[in-house]
């Protein structure tokens, strides 16, 4: 086996100029895929902890049968244990917040203007670790303490045109289906980067959002991790927790949650595999070409070789060893340029990325290199170097 792949190396080595272009060609297809890869993993991560920290959390719990009744029966639907419910789940290590939430759409007005609303009760204390991933544009969030006071989207304070500082009529219906109004006082406008979440997005404190449903209860607690990778470990110990209180819960975790991240993620794994296909037909024109003008240079040589002796299989096993040792040498260059270029990314600082789709504001790509993207991208430069053998 070394005396062949000793002899395939020799024989790589007889055009040196074209065996290195079939290289280079290789280790650019590689570093291309990898990069790409990386790419989406850094669009992945980004998107997951923004819509984890601004909206979702980690884990959602709820009251048994919520799905069922939220629309029909909202006031069976909602969780009245909330102290308990708060105790039981504060004490378990690995989670860093537990914040009870009371969310409703509503009709909000400020002078002639009016704007359908997606409001959110929260408790402003425990909602320190969500507002970390909003950006305030003007003003504040809320604080403890606030009574009569809220935050909203950037897009609705536009539609509304209210700044700091002005006041906004919030109407919408009680549990028992009566209508009420409060008013709530603008102090602050943040941006989340989504344009239709900012164009409905309200927030105030949970006590103002329970009066104007006229309920003590909560429609959810939305627990924060440490950990995002910690999710699959810490979700059973979060069920059995809730399962030993008298109440009956049911959760749900960011993911069932999350239709637009899901079909992000399915967007850009097909385009992923796309790129993989197109890489792996590059890679095997090039070998093709390479190991094509190889056989017919060698025409004499093969036929001496089976003349003295050499199976078919011997000769096959040479020309396949040399193409194995061509996709080894392009994809192992291919690495170390994708770590290059991932390396350079990230000393200027990333790469300046337009706003996606439904998106305000542009962001800075980076390629992190995790150790499966590369060696995905380096499995399929060596395996489209055997194909055409």
């Amino acid at each position: 086996m070394l005396d062949m792949l000793y002899l395939s190396a020799l024989n790589i080595r007889r055009n040196n100029r074209r065996s290195i272009l079939t290289v280079l060609s290789i280790a650019v297809g590689c570093a291309a895929l990898a990069c790409f890869g990386a790419f989406i993993s850094f669009s992945f991560e980004g998107l997951r902890e923004i819509t984890i920290h601004t909206q979702l959390g980690h884990m959602q719990i709820y009251r048994k049968g919520y799905w069922e009744r939220h629309v029909s029966d909202p006031e069976n639907a909602m969780i009245e244990s909330v102290s308990d419910l708060d105790d039981a789940l504060s004490g378990i290590e690995g989670v860093s917040s537990v914040a009870p939430r009371l969310t409703f759409s509503g009709i909000g007005g400020a002078g002639r203007n009016t704007a359908t609303m997606f409001v959110m009760g929260i408790d402003p204390e425990r909602e320190i670790e969500f507002a970390d991933f909003e950006i305030v544009t003007d003003g504040r969030p809320l604080m403890p303490g606030d009574i009569d006071a809220g935050v909203i989207g950037s897009e609705l304070a536009t539609g509304l045109d209210v700044s700091v500082g002005d006041w906004v009529t919030l109407l919408a219906s009680t549990l028992d289906g009566m209508i009420n109004a409060v008013d709530f006082k603008v102090v602050g406008i943040t941006r989340t980067g989504n344009t239709k979440y900012d164009s409905v997005f309200v927030k105030i404190p949970l006590g103002l959002a329970q009066s104007v449903l006229d309920t003590d209860s909560v429609e959810r607690m939305v627990l924060l991790l440490h950990d995002t990778d910690s999710l699959e470990e810490m979700a059973p110990i979060i069920e059995e927790a809730a399962a030993n209180l008298p109440e009956r819960y049911e959760t749900r975790q960011w993911k069932e949650l999350a239709g637009f991240y899901s079909s992000v993620v399915s967007l850009y794994s097909g385009l992923f595999q796309i790129l993989s296909g197109i890489v792996a037909v590059v890679v095997l024109f090039s070998v093709a070409n390479t190991m094509t003008m190889a056989v017919f240079e060698r025409t004499g040589e093969t036929g001496a070789l089976r003349a003295i002796g050499a199976s078919q299989g011997v000769v096959m096993t040479m020309f396949l060893t040399e193409g194995f040792l061509t996709g080894i040498l392009g994809g192992g260059a291919g690495v170390i340029l994708s770590l290059g270029v991932s390396h350079a990314v990230e000393i200027l600082g990333g790469i300046a990325m337009p706003p996606p789709p439904s998106m305000s504001q542009g962001y800075q790509a980076y390629f992190p290199m995790h150790l499966d993207n590369l060696a995905l991208a380096f499995l399929v430069s060596v395996v489209a170097s055997l194909v055409y053998d």
